[in-house]
């Protein structure tokens, strides 16, 4: 007797946590550039050639946060700095001879006007105003070794290369001579110190803001207060542990919260501080895959090009994920749903966020916008899904599937590949999914890629012939488009009911 069943889209996003037989039914054993919406899935968006001409690996994207007007973008590659904020092939290099590519930065505003500092360990930190680029004019730490930053109660922070010591500057200002802060005896497992963060707590700037200092060994000292050197407005709140943060970028405000990336997933700083580091696992905004997230950070955490940034024009949070010096992924958090998912094909070695758009430098030389068309750069995106696998409400009996009708809205037709996988075994693919095309179709036609009435936001679904037996199933879903984007609302699914085993 045949069967007919409708099966929800993974709209919860990717779950490496969950035993295949328990999952959650709206989770996905893979979700490789899909989307995950509060309704449904859609292909991601392309990334197209932005800023071209340079050579090398383009280690860093520095914005600089104008007053009034447009802001600038500027890319980092070997030992140059070009201005990037236009598209097509660079002019000269705005800054030359510099040692490495790999600059942290902080913008600030001062009476004199807007600031950007950026600072890579190796040179003398340089400055932007605007207009012109400039040497960094304090004084106290060795200048040259300075390798990360950060704003904190209008002060300027920052720190030496292999050090324990912070050092700061009056408040508002951006040169002068700066006052150590050591954290010797207050960082237990020695190191040095990583980075330093602000943890607003109430979603903006204010006297409740509390200072992070993170250390290479997985220590997080937190301070809350205004001036440094005046006990009665500087007070020690504790030094917890966590796990190692990954890279120099390791931190990202997201919301009210910070959150760190480190050897135990990417954690909130809010929940982490609360809890023995051997449950971190239990409050990571990672939690759903952590499993990836730490198989990762075991084969690639010494890989450069860790790094979380927040997209709210696309309401993502992006965590790129470094494999080798020429390919990344980036796993992604829908800032809503919270709901994560994987990207493919986009081998950013950094991202970089100017106003509302995002951008990406990759290893050969070229800035990339994200988010932007339908294809990579004309190459077509491929995605995957896989839905956590059902019983369909008879676990114990035996089914012969026989058909699948995924239905997606579209502005052209998916035309994807449809395979069956059963009793939690995920199979290699059959067949590869037909390019996707712009057209029109039939409203609820079965025959892909013929119609004649079409409209932005088409529904596009016909039933497709799927071999499998087993006890429980899942239907594969791949796409290969480079001019449609399509979005997966649903499959139908029948099968024959064999009986109970």
């Amino acid at each position: 007797m045949a069967e007919s069943v409708s099966i929800p889209v993974p709209i919860g996003g990717w779950d490496t946590r969950q035993a295949l037989s328990m999952m959650d039914p709206t989770h996905a054993v893979i979700l490789d550039n899909w989307f995950p919406g509060t309704a449904k899935l859609t292909l991601r968006k392309g990334n197209s050639s932005y800023a071209t001409g340079m050579s090398g690996a383009i280690e860093s994207l520095i914005p600089y946060v104008a007053l009034t007007g447009a802001g600038e973008l500027f890319a980092a590659n070997g030992s140059n700095i070009y201005d990037v904020s236009s598209a097509g092939a660079v002019g000269a290099a705005v800054v030359s001879g510099m040692t490495n590519a790999r600059w942290q930065h902080v913008n600030i505003g001062t009476s004199a006007g807007q600031f950007l500092l950026a600072f890579n360990g190796a040179d003398v930190p340089r400055t932007y105003n605007g207009s012109t680029w400039s040497t960094f004019g304090a004084t106290g730490p060795t200048v040259a070794n300075l390798i990360w930053c950060n704003l904190h109660q209008r002060r300027l922070w920052f720190g030496e290369e292999d050090s324990l010591s912070a050092w700061y500057l009056a408040p508002d200002a951006i040169t002068g001579t700066a006052t150590e802060f050591p954290l010797h005896g207050i960082a237990r497992k020695g190191g040095f110190l990583m980075a330093m963060g602000t943890w607003t707590r109430d979603s903006g700037d204010g006297m409740d803001d509390v200072a992070i200092f993170l250390t290479s060994e997985g220590e997080a000292i937190v301070y809350r207060g205004t001036d440094p050197a005046a006990a009665a407005t500087w007070e020690l709140i504790g030094v917890f542990r966590i796990g190692r943060p990954i890279g120099r970028r390791c931190m990202v405000q997201g919301g009210s919260d910070l959150i760190l990336v480190t050897q135990d997933g990417f954690v909130p700083l809010s929940q982490i501080l609360t809890i023995d580091r051997s449950q971190a696992r239990l409050v990571a905004l990672s939690d759903q895959i952590n499993d990836a997230v730490n198989n990762a950070v075991t084969l690639y955490g010494s890989v450069y090009g860790w790094q979380p940034i927040v997209y709210p024009k696309g309401i993502m949070m992006i965590f790129n994920i470094p494999k080798s010096t020429t390919e990344s992924i980036q796993y992604i958090f829908n800032t809503i749903t919270g709901a994560p998912c994987r990207f493919t094909g986009i081998n950013a070695v950094c991202f970089g966020l100017l106003e509302d758009d995002m951008y990406w430098g990759g290893s050969d030389g070229v800035v990339y916008k994200f988010d932007d068309g339908t294809s990579d750069n004309g190459t077509e995106i491929e995605a995957d899904a896989v839905p956590a696998f059902s019983y369909f409400g008879i676990p114990d009996s035996s089914k012969l599937f026989k058909m699948a009708e995924p239905i997606f809205e579209s502005d052209g037709n998916p035309n994807p590949a449809v395979d069956m996988n059963t009793d939690f075994q995920v199979a290699a693919p059959t067949g590869l999914p037909g390019p996707s095309t712009v057209g029109s179709a039939i409203w609820g036609s079965s025959t892909w890629g013929s119609g004649t009435w079409g409209s932005e936001g088409q529904i596009y679904r016909g039933w497709r012939g799927v071999r499998g037996v087993g006890r429980a199933g899942s239907v594969r879903i791949r796409l290969s488009s480079s001019v449609a984007r399509p979005s997966w609302i649903s499959t139908n699914l029948t099968f024959s009911n064999g009986g109970q085993i």
